[in-house]
């Protein structure tokens, strides 16, 4: 199977790899993304890359990972395509063809000591670093004039310089790319197998349902899956690991090779080889039952108890969703509790269901809890079970808590800030020692589940006030996430209500239309509400709406309902006098300029060069703003 590597790289550089691959013959699958300067933001998609090997990219492109998306690298090797001193001086001699006189320039700070070769070479060379292309430009045409006639820089210096009229040298040669694809290679192969070898034993110790021990020639207990710690009536891998499996089963490694040669088929002994020696012995206990909890439900897993979303219904274009959902989806491997922050409406439920979703718990049970729904008298009971008798009114024959319905998947307790002091005390125990007794029994039931909570205030405070106990908040906060608000992701609130548009039944050239209409106004809305406050707005727009509304009568609908929404939201002291008129001073504009355009099109039957001159624009400025507006929908009478 070929090696599957992905480069990102600039379009004047691109062809190089291909022509590389085409003289090296390497069992690699290439495929070359042109990315422009600045743009790499767009083409970070975790789902996209983990399709591949490796990762190849370069300077700004490079730069921008590391900085912002640098969970990623924990998923993907990204191999960084660096140039040496000598390539550089290899352009040099390759630049002193055209003039004497040579610019350097390259992105990032300077690290290279190059004024030696001025004499060596007999040229005048200044040698520069920018951090974006207006400054470059700048730069270039500032030293154009000083005589300077040739640069030698990356693929999009050497665009810009052309553009400017200055000759030009690629710093990377076919030469180098050989070199660098051939080291790349080795990488993603060599990564490969680790990461195959990473697999494997995941699926045998977190995915298999029967407990499994890995063993080392005498039976010491290398490792061990959660099953096989809930059979051992153990709390934790610590407890085991170590330890004689004779201490856990009663029988030595000897037994239990016996047992195998003699066709037991309680206990399955597998025999590791390395070069041709047995080095230790993957023990499977089968059809065992592991604990009481897991044998009692183990038949009882719902639909109403699965997962509904993943992190493909988080719908963002923006880089700080991008970074938040590279980040969790490595946090989705652990499972150390996680403690997700965000104001009300952003979305944290469906964070915690995407968590699960992509783990090695997503075949199991999810349980979401609204801590504040379920009253405070009953939510002990709810959490932790009961025995029959616990109280008046206690089911014959007791029942299962939560906890113990989540057995081996994830518990997600949202508006964990709302649990009462005295309950926090019992779940602090659960997490702890990780089992449950149910109310007026005593039977200890050890527990495998995955904890996630969710508020949206901040709970530190509530430490300092002493409503939340420091050490359950400690004990929850292990990994963090932090949800932003929409006010903090603007760039994703038009592709939201494009969504929810559809969402409520209006057709995507509708969608598209007033999404662009209201653009400035929704953007410019401080959501307090955040997407729930966006899918309220919409139902109620789109309740006056239908497939058969002209674009005309969508914008009024807009205008009317928009302004409908700032007024009783004024009301209810959610937005001020001054954002509301300068929101509705913005949707009168866009209404007014859009009646202008279809009036003067309508005069001009049509013909966008007359309309043009009946409004006193250019051509290319109608043009514009009729896609601003989308009105090559609208069909003129």
């Amino acid at each position: 199977m070929p090696t599957k590597i992905l480069v990102l790289t600039h379009r004047n550089f691109s062809h190089l790899f291909y022509e590389v691959m085409d003289i090296m013959k390497l069992p690699i699958k290439l495929k070359v993304e042109e990315v422009g300067f600045g743009e790499i933001n767009k083409y970070i998609d975790s789902n996209k890359l983990l399709n591949y090997d490796l990762v190849i990219t370069s300077g700004a492109h490079l730069e921008v990972i590391k900085r912002d998306f640098n969970e990623l690298t924990y998923s993907i090797p990204i191999y960084p395509f660096q140039f040496s001193e000598s390539d550089l001086v290899k352009s040099i001699a390759k630049a002193k063809k055209y003039s004497n006189k040579i610019v350097l320039m390259y992105y990032g700070q300077n690290k290279y000591e190059l004024k030696k070769y001025e004499k060596l070479l007999d040229v005048k060379l200044d040698d520069l670093s920018f951090e974006d292309l207006d400054d470059a430009e700048k730069s270039l045409r500032e030293y154009k004039k000083m005589g300077f006639n040739v640069v030698i820089g990356t693929s999009s210096i050497c665009e810009l310089a052309e553009d400017i009229g200055l000759d030009n040298i690629l710093i990377y040669s076919t030469e180098l790319i050989k070199i660098e694809l051939m080291k790349a290679y080795q990488l993603a192969t060599t990564y490969n197998k680790v990461v195959k070898h990473s697999k494997l034993k995941e699926i045998m110790f977190k995915q298999m349902s029967d407990p499994v021990f890995l063993l080392d020639a005498s039976g010491m207990v290398l490792d061990v899956n959660r099953t096989g710690v809930g059979y051992s009536q153990k709390n934790f891998k610590h407890e085991i690991i170590g330890k004689n499996i004779d201490s856990l089963l009663g029988k030595t490694i000897y037994d239990l090779q016996n047992e195998n040669k003699e066709d037991e088929t309680d206990e399955v002994l597998h025999p590791l080889y390395i070069n041709s020696k047995i080095n230790c012995y993957l023990l499977i206990k089968k059809n065992s039952a592991i604990s009481p909890v897991i044998k009692e439900f183990k038949d009882s897993y719902t639909s109403k108890n699965k997962s509904k979303y993943s992190f493909e219904d988080i719908i963002h274009q923006s880089t700080i969703m991008k970074k938040l959902i590279t980040r969790t989806k490595q946090y989705s491997r652990s499972d150390a509790p996680i403690l997700i922050y965000g104001e009300s409406g952003t979305g944290k439920e469906l964070f915690a269901h995407s968590i699960h979703n992509n783990s090695q718990r997503k075949d199991k049970p999810f349980l979401p809890v609204n801590c504040s729904a379920i009253p405070q008298s009953i939510l002990e009971s709810e959490l932790f079970g009961y025995e029959e008798g616990a109280f008046t009114g206690a089911k014959k024959g007791g029942k299962p808590g939560m906890f113990e319905i989540a057995q081996n998947g994830t518990i997600f307790l949202d508006e964990i800030s709302e649990i009462p002091l005295d309950i926090q005390t019992k779940l602090l125990r659960v997490l702890q020692e990780k089992e449950v007794i149910r109310l007026g029994g005593k039977k200890i039931i050890p527990l495998d589940v995955r904890i996630i909570t969710a508020t949206n205030k901040l709970l530190i405070k509530q430490v300092e006030e002493g409503s939340f106990r420091e050490d359950l908040y400690y004990r929850i906060n292990v990994l963090q996430l932090n949800v932003p608000s929409l006010r903090e992701r603007s760039q994703d609130i038009p592709l939201i209500f494009k969504y929810l548009l559809q969402k409520n039944g209006l057709s995507p050239e509708q969608a598209i239309y007033l999404s662009e209409f209201g653009h400035e106004s929704i953007v410019s809305y401080q959501w307090q509400g955040n997407i729930r406050e966006i899918e309220n707005f919409v139902v109620r727009l789109t309740a006056l709406t239908s497939l058969s509304t002209t674009t005309y009568d969508l914008a009024n609908c807009f205008t009317d309902v928009f302004l409908e929404f700032l007024q009783s939201k004024r009301q209810d002291q959610q937005v001020s006098i001054v954002d509301e008129l300068k929101i509705s001073d913005s949707l009168q504009r866009s209404a007014s300029e859009r009646k202008k355009i279809i009036d003067a099109l309508k005069q001009a039957q049509s013909n966008k060069l007359e309309a043009a001159k009946i409004l006193g624009i250019s051509r290319t400025t109608l043009w514009r703003r009729m896609n601003e507006f989308n009105l090559d929908l609208i069909l003129y009478d």
